[in-house]
C-alpha cells in the first residue's frame, strides 16, 4: 500500500484510519520514515568526556569523565531547532545550535570509584522498569597471578572488582557488590548478563556464575552460584560426608572469598566441580545412548567420551546468557580462549543449563550442524527480552525479518566452508546483554543500512 511521505498526511491518515488488530505499534514506528537524521553538525562544543551510551528508552545520555572515576549523567531536551522555510537546507542553523547544552542537560555527576580504582567504560546495563543502572569498577588487572583457592591457572587476577547500583533519576547509590582477587570479562559487558530482575555475573578465574536478584528496593541479593555446587545444599552434603570420613580429626578452618567456601575438599582439588560433573554426565549419557549393542557402545564411549576425557575436564565457562528465568546458555572452551581478544580459532561448546533441576539438557560443539539451524530459525529466542518494553520485539533478526534473512544467505553463499561460517556464526552467541537497539531506525523493515558503517 502507498505510505505519502508527508508527515501531515500521515496525521491525517492516522485520524481517520484504524490500523487493523496488533499493528498500532507498527504504524506508530512508520512515522519515523518521515524523521530521519538529515544533517550532521560538526565542530560541537562538547564537555571533555567518554561517552558511552544512550539507554534504550532515551531518557539518558551516559558519560564517564576522562580520569575513569566520575560518572555524568545527561537528559536530552529534544527537539531545538525548526524551519518555517520551504528549502530548509539553504539556512544555516544558529550559533547556539554547535553547543552541546542546547541539546543535552547534565542531570547530575557522581564519583563511582575510589584512588586506585578506575570506571570500566565499556560496561553499563540499564534496567527500564525501575530506571536503575548497574555500573563496575575496578582496579588493574595483574597478569600473573598465582593460581590459589581454587583459581584456575592462567585467569589473570583483579584486586577488586566493585558493581554499582544506581538510580538513574537521581544518582543515588542503592546497592553494591564486591569481588576479590577475581576476574570478570567487563570488556562489552560479556561476563555479566541482565534477565528481567535477575543478574548473572560469570567468574572467569573461579568458574563460578552469580546469580543475583535486584529488587524494587535496589538491593541486589544473593539467589544461587553455579559452579563448584550446583545445589544450594551440595557443600553441606560434601561436609558432612568428610567429617563422617574423618571421625574425630578436625577438618581445616575454612577460607571464605567471593561466595565461595575454598575447604579442604577444593583446596585439594578431589572433585570435578559441580557444574563440571553434570557435564560429564550429560555427555557420557548421549554417548552411551547412541548405540543400543553393547559392544558398539563400549567402542563408541571409548572413541567419543574416554578418549577425549581430559579435553572435557580442562574445558571452563567464557561466557553466559539467560535463556529465560530457568534456563542458562553456558559457552565453554580452553583456558587460552577464555581470556583472549579473538577466541574464534580456539574450540568452543555450548550446553543448556536448567538452574531449578541443576541439569544440562543439550549440549552442543560451535560447528554443530543442529545449532546453527536454531540459530537461524529461533535466533529471537537467543534474545532474552522478558520484561523489556514491546518495542524490543521489534529488533530485526534474520529470524523475524525476510532482508536480515537474505543477508544471512547471501553471506552464508559466499563462504567457502559451510563449518567455518557455522563457527563465525556461533562466536556471537552467547549475545552480550543489551547489545542491540530497538531504534526504529535500525529496522530492517523500515530502513536500509550497511551494518560495516
Amino acid at each position: 500500500m502507498f505510505r505519502s511521505n508527508n508527515v501531515v498526511a500521515r496525521i491525517f491518515q492516522r485520524q481517520i484510519c484504524t490500523p487493523a488488530p496488533g499493528t498500532s505499534v507498527h504504524c506508530a514506528r512508520r512515522f519515523y520514515e518521515n524523521l530521519v537524521p538529515s544533517c550532521t553538525i560538526y565542530d560541537v562544543e562538547c564537555p571533555d568526556h567518554s561517552f558511552r551510551k544512550f539507554t534504550d528508552d532515551g531518557q539518558y545520555l551516559i558519560s564517564f569523565s576522562r580520569n575513569n572515576q566520575d560518572l555524568i549523567v545527561y537528559r536530552p531536551t529534544w527537539l531545538s531547532f525548526s524551519c518555517k522555510e520551504e528549502d530548509c537546507d539553504s539556512y544555516d542553523l544558529p550559533l547556539k545550535a554547535k553547543r552541546f547544552e542546547s541539546f543535552f542537560t547534565q542531570l547530575y555527576c557522581v564519583s563511582l570509584a575510589s584512588s586506585n580504582e578506575f570506571i570500566c567504560k565499556d560496561f553499563f546495563l540499564y534496567m527500564e522498569s525501575n530506571q536503575f543502572g548497574l555500573f563496575a569498577t575496578s582496579t588493574a588487572q595483574i597478569h600473573d597471578a598465582p593460581a590459589t583457592g581454587g583459581a584456575v591457572q592462567g585467569i589473570p587476577s583483579i584486586e577488586k572488582i566493585t558493581f554499582h547500583l544506581l538510580r538513574l533519576e537521581d544518582g543515588f547509590r542503592l546497592d553494591e557488590r564486591v569481588f576479590h582477587n577475581d576476574f570478570v570479562n567487563l570488556t562489552h559487558s560479556m561476563g555479566v548478563f541482565l534477565y528481567d530482575d535477575l543478574l548473572a555475573i560469570v567468574s572467569l578465574r573461579y568458574q563460578t556464575i552469580h546469580i543475583l536478584q535486584i529488587r524494587d528496593s535496589g538491593n541486589l541479593v544473593d539467589v544461587r552460584a553455579i559452579g563448584t555446587f550446583c545445589r544450594e545444599d551440595d557443600e553441606l552434603f560434601l561436609n558432612s560426608n568428610a567429617q563422617r570420613v574423618a571421625g574425630p580429626h578436625q577438618l581445616p578452618r575454612n577460607h571464605v572469598e567471593n561466595g565461595l567456601d575454598h575447604n579442604q575438599i577444593n583446596m585439594n582439588n578431589s572433585f570435578l566441580s559441580g557444574i563440571k560433573q553434570r557435564l560429564l554426565s550429560f555427555i557420557f549419557r548421549s554417548i552411551s545412548n547412541e548405540e543400543t549393542d553393547k559392544t558398539l557402545r563400549m567402542q563408541c564411549l571409548k572413541k567419543k567420551f574416554y578418549f577425549r576425557f581430559q579435553d572435557y575436564v580442562d574445558l571452563i565457562v567464557w561466557k553466559a546468557q539467560f535463556l529465560d528465568r530457568h534456563h542458562l546458555l553456558i559457552k565453554f572452551g580452553s583456558v587460552d580462549g577464555g581470556v583472549s581478544r579473538n577466541a574464534d580459532q580456539y574450540p568452543a561448546f555450548f550446553a543448556v543449563y536448567n538452574m531449578e533441576t541443576t541439569e544440562i539438557i543439550s549440549f552442543y560443539q560451535n560447528s554443530a550442524d543442529e545449532l546453527y539451524l536454531l540459530f537461524e530459525h529461533f535466533c529471537d529466542h537467543f534474545h532474552a527480552t522478558s520484561r523489556n518494553p514491546l518495542s524490543m520485539s521489534f529488533i530485526s533478526s534474520h529470524s523475524n525479518n525476510i532482508h536480515a534473512l537474505e543477508q544471512l544467505r547471501s553471506i552464508k553463499n559466499k563462504s567457502s566452508s559451510f563449518s567455518q561460517f557455522v563457527k563465525k556464526m556461533m562466536a556471537s552467541l552467547p549475545f552480550s546483554c543489551q547489545s542491540q537497539s530497538p531504534s526504529p531506525y535500525f529496522d530492517q523493515s523500515l530502513f536500509r543500512f550497511d551494518e560495516k558503517v
